[in-house]
């Protein structure tokens, strides 16, 4: 059977439609774990008592869960529990009305949340010890030093691990299909069952992916000059 290019360029239309779905399940997760891994990096970068050990233990453990078993824990635990407790407060919603996309997302903001510490931890302490020191000469105090200094100089050195992990998360998100999500791969092969051109279904799919991770690359970069500029101006 030679191979359709017809077909083929048939399918890219079918699952580029899905492109909004695959870009909001690894966009979400990418936010939030910007949100929760910041206060987690500076909790350990400054050593606060008690909770530094915790987090790290806890970023230590998480760390070591693949991303499937944490979407399939999610969705076997919501699937069990969310019909009873919105039963329990008289809520007319089902599991079967729960948009599934959610339990994706949810399940992939938490290897963010951890792996975004992780890259905020190795920004922070990229920057040089004398920053702060600077900082407090003017008259800063530590959280102004921060915001003001050391966060601004620490963040486009996190763009390019930043870049790397969305690019992971919207290769992840074809994860989705198993918890009934369709995104652009899942898109692909059903588009393929109908008359099992597979071949031209996956080639398909990997050309979208290899397009949005070259649109999304180009995009960071920019940010990175752009950020990288500023601190130059703000030096002189």
């Amino acid at each position: 059977m030679s191979f359709d290019f017809v077909f083929m360029l048939k399918v890219i239309r079918i699952a580029a439609a899905r492109i909004p779905a695959t870009l909001i399940v690894a966009t979400i997760p990418l936010l939030i774990g910007c949100i929760i891994g910041l206060p987690i990096a500076l909790a350990r970068f400054f050593r606060v008592r008690i909770l530094s050990s915790f987090l790290k233990w806890t970023v230590t453990i998480l760390k070591g869960i693949p991303v499937v078993l944490f979407l399939l824990t999610f969705y076997v635990l919501i699937g069990r529990y969310f019909d009873v407790v919105m039963q329990y407060f008289h809520i007319n919603f089902g599991f079967k009305d729960l948009n599934k996309g959610l339990i994706v997302v949810a399940a992939l903001s938490i290897p963010a949340c951890v792996s975004l510490s992780e890259v905020f931890r190795g920004a922070l302490a990229s920057v040089k010890n004398g920053q702060f020191d600077a900082a407090y000469s003017i008259g800063h105090s530590r959280n102004a030093a921060l915001w003001r200094i050391i966060l601004p100089q620490a963040f486009p050195v996190s763009l390019p691990m930043i870049c790397n992990m969305y690019i992971g998360f919207v290769k992840a998100a074809s994860l989705a299909s198993m918890v009934s999500v369709i995104d652009v791969l899942n898109a692909a092969i059903i588009a393929a069952t109908m008359n099992y051109r597979y071949l031209e279904a996956y080639v398909a799919a990997a050309l979208i992916y290899w397009l949005l991770c070259v649109v999304i690359e180009r995009i960071f970069i920019f940010l990175e000059k752009w950020f990288g500029k500023k601190i130059r101006e703000a030096a002189v």
